[in-house]
């Protein structure tokens, strides 16, 4: 079945590489965040990747602590139950979706509990790395 992200109650459950940023548009805990005149809530925006994943909730102007990558935990229905090694992906409204072609992939299903209510991805910024003149 494929993941559906409530966007409740999400958490991160280890975050690695954290890093302080000041907001420039609210965020919970778990969401991808891009930077855009300033760090707000990423969506699938081509020119905009997910760079780090908030830490914590923050309003605009709050300072929180963001990471690189993170292993956080999302809720969902029994109708939504993911599939372990799913490729999740940055949905248009900012929320974690399942991979599709025009998709930003941010990450993958790598825990799902007993109750099939909870689940574990672990998702990872977009780091681009100018390589010209590289001999």
């Amino acid at each position: 079945m494929a993941f559906v992200d409530a966007s409740t109650s999400r958490k991160v459950v280890q975050g690695i590489l954290p890093c302080k940023i000041t907001l420039a548009g609210a965020v919970s805990a778990g969401d991808p965040v891009m930077y855009d005149s300033g760090w707000k809530l990423a969506a699938n925006v081509n020119t905009k990747p997910a760079i780090l994943f908030a830490g914590e909730d923050g309003a605009i102007g709050d300072v929180i602590t963001a990471y690189a990558m993170a292993i956080v935990e999302c809720t969902h229905t029994l109708g939504n139950v993911p599939t372990m090694g799913e490729q999740i992906a940055v949905s248009d409204a900012g929320i974690y979706e399942p991979d599709a072609a025009t998709d930003q992939d941010v990450g993958y299903v790598v825990e799902i509990d007993a109750d099939s209510l909870h689940s574990r991805i672990l998702v990872g910024g977009m780091v681009e790395i100018d390589c010209l003149g590289a001999a």
